[in-house]
């Protein structure tokens, strides 16, 4: 074995020390950024779509926040394709008396984005969006989700997102069942084929996931500035500031659970992970095995993405 000695490994050490706390004072700069909701609107640049009619995304986000959290790939479908994005607002917490706070966040939030923004039920949201509503209070659980299919139907979306089932949060957890039920509901009135859902997580990763959606330094700043907005929230835990490692750390978790266990790793910095799966009448169906890496200056071709992961046989 080589004897190091102990003024190289003082040496060496200095330098990861430096790095390290180059990154510590990166989150102490974004303290000083000012928090929301911004008193003067921070309205985002318009985009329009590129010949023909824009997609139409619906992203049901169980709280308030949900939309910049995971809203890479909706973010980058409406800078490059020039999408529609709506964010449908499941929930604004438990607390009643932060809600009214919470929204003018949201509105404030997605401003940032460039979403529009609807409320499953106005003005301020569902109560008890969870696995028990679902199942031991089935009239009040069958109102729920009458009323996001009817915000659905008029949204008329070409794709779907909305959390996976296991994503811990009880409010996530029973918005994913509200998502699916509610799609369903719709899909069998309004006789619509099958429609791409995509499944999001935050606060437990996807056993499944089949899609890496690389993100850029700037579209990572939007996400981060549109976190912001939620001033209330991040004051107590300033989770804005640690986006960055989460979408660092999707790129190493990513490259392999997606790209293919053993490979190389994606030489960009920032990723949010996905399931593609579809919705056809009331079914959640299984997407074509495999999966896909697209680059943060990789154009996203959305109809060949969909088509590449439709079941064989349907």
């Amino acid at each position: 074995m080589p004897k190091y000695t102990s003024a190289a490994w003082k040496t060496r050490h200095k330098h990861w020390l430096r790095c390290v706390k180059t990154n510590i004072r990166a989150m102490e700069a974004g303290k000083r950024i000012p928090l929301g909701p911004s008193a003067q609107p921070l309205v985002a640049p318009a985009v329009e779509a590129p010949g023909g009619e824009a997609l139409r995304i619906v992203v049901c986000s169980p709280h308030p926040d949900d939309e910049a959290l995971i809203g890479a790939l909706p973010l980058r479908l409406r800078l490059e394709l020039g999408a529609v994005v709506t964010d449908c607002a499941i929930t604004f917490g438990s607390k009643l008396d932060q809600r009214a706070r919470r929204r003018r966040e949201l509105e404030s939030a997605c401003r940032v984005l460039g979403f529009n923004l609807v409320v499953a039920n106005p003005p301020l949201g569902f109560d008890r969006v969870t696995l028990d509503n679902r199942m031991n209070h089935p009239a009040e659980w069958a109102a729920k989700v009458l009323a996001l299919s009817e915000v659905l139907e008029r949204e008329d979306p070409d794709v779907v997102f909305a959390p996976h089932s296991d994503d811990f949060n009880t409010a996530h957890i029973g918005t994913h069942y509200l998502a699916v039920d509610a799609l369903g509901a719709y899909l069998e009135r309004t006789r619509r084929g099958p429609l791409p859902f995509i499944e999001t997580e935050f606060w437990h990763q996807n056993s499944r996931p089949n899609l890496m959606v690389g993100v850029s330094p700037e579209v990572e700043a939007i996400l981060m500035m549109a976190t912001a907005e939620h001033g209330g929230e991040v004051l107590r835990n300033p989770y804005h500031l640690r986006h960055p490692g989460r979408m660092i750390d999707n790129v190493r978790l990513g490259s392999e659970v997606v790209g293919g266990q053993g490979g190389p790793a994606s030489a960009f910095p920032f990723a949010e992970l996905y399931r593609l799966a579809f919705m056809v009448g009331k079914d959640l169906v299984a997407p074509r095995s495999g999966g896909q890496v697209i680059g943060p200056t990789e154009r996203i071709d959305l109809k060949a993405l969909v088509k590449s992961f439709w079941p064989e046989g349907r």
